[in-house]
């Protein structure tokens, strides 16, 4: 054989070999060959119905669950920030956000003289993607949002959760920062790790961390030393010690998990809440069809006394008939809160 006909078959090979590299690479990262044991964790009930609740935040002082309601497949006006009595009542839409206003990932920051700011941000019908921020007011058990901030830029390509670090600060993650077909392609399809974590200092937004593989969710831990962000097309969760006065951030450890990881929260014994979904392939299927019920899972991840993730438990797991593809949980009062983008409810379980 000649040899350029043997470089020509060479050549060939190595692309054969490098396609079917990222073939199962992709497909192993969505979850294809990922098998979750069902864990319920009792008799779980629908706590409220409400159009794409993909995030939420709780107010345990007035026992009210704020949550990002967006439909994911049909944006429209009654799009906003809902709020759920958790002693039982029906949903109501909080007055103040603009008309054009579809928040996907929320955060409060607190201080300590009891006010509460609200981020969400929020992709426009018209494609502007911002982070908006509201002051919450009370109206004896009803609250307002009182519209303060809205930042924009050249950075905030494609947010998705954000973390509420004060009243004018706050992370956010983009969940894919191309322009191009062909760089969201290498980072959709060839897991490309370009992503990145932004930081708002007040003034001006910059990158806090890079070439993360589809960043979702943020959390700053409660004392601010620590930062925890959900690469989900990782499939792992990744840890940062903070430093609190310019929050530069040094990764520290991380953990895989069984499926990518969205939002995170705390409960009261410092371990982190992750939703995760365990099949990319049946989460696009069911944003396209709703009757195709996508997988939810959520873990309970144990830290080290330096803040590094180290093992996690499962708190549920279902085929996806309860609540499918959940994108936000939380733990609060006994309870296992949990929310999906693509499912249009809020359900509600026991849990120790």
């Amino acid at each position: 054989m000649r040899p350029i006909y043997q470089s020509l078959l060479t050549l060939l090979a190595v692309c054969c070999g490098l396609a079917l590299f990222f073939v199962f690479r992709w497909f192993d990262a969505a979850g294809a060959f990922t098998t979750l044991a069902p864990v319920s964790p009792g008799t779980c009930r629908v706590l409220a119905s409400l159009p794409g609740p993909g995030d939420f935040e709780i107010d345990a002082a007035h026992k009210l669950l704020l949550v990002a309601s967006s439909d994911r497949r049909h944006p429209a006006p009654r799009d906003g920030i809902y709020a759920v009595p958790l002693s039982g009542g029906a949903p109501f839409r909080l007055a103040g956000p603009p008309k054009d206003f579809h928040p996907t990932g929320i955060s409060i920051a607190r201080v300590a003289n009891g006010d509460q700011t609200l981020f969400a941000v929020d992709r426009k019908s018209s494609g502007l993607q911002t982070v908006d921020s509201f002051s919450i007011s009370y109206d004896g058990a009803t609250p307002k949002l009182v519209p303060q901030l809205a930042v924009a830029g050249g950075l905030l390509v494609s947010p998705n959760d954000l973390f509420a670090l004060a009243p004018t600060q706050f992370y956010v993650a983009n969940d894919h920062v191309s322009k191009t077909a062909f760089g969201r392609f290498a980072e959709f399809d060839l897991l490309w790790a370009h992503s990145d974590l932004l930081f708002f200092n007040g003034n001006y937004l910059k990158i806090a961390v890079q070439r993360i593989a589809g960043p979702d969710g943020v959390l700053v831990s409660p004392d601010g030393r620590f930062l925890y962000i959900a690469a989900a097309a990782e499939r792992r969760l990744i840890a940062f010690s903070r430093e609190p006065f310019i929050g530069d951030l040094t990764e520290i450890g991380s953990l895989s998990l069984p499926a990518r990881p969205g939002s995170l929260s705390t409960d009261a014994s410092g371990n982190l809440i992750v939703s995760a979904n365990p099949s990319l392939l049946k989460t696009q299927a069911f944003e396209v069809d709703p009757g195709k019920p996508s997988p939810s899972a959520v873990f309970r991840v144990h830290l080290d006394k330096d803040g590094v993730p180290q093992r996690y438990d499962t708190l549920y797991a279902n085929d996806g008939q309860e609540i499918g593809a959940a994108s936000s949980a939380a733990v609060w009062n006994g309870h296992l809160i949990i929310g999906s983008a693509l499912d249009n409810k809020i359900l509600e379980c026991p849990v120790k």
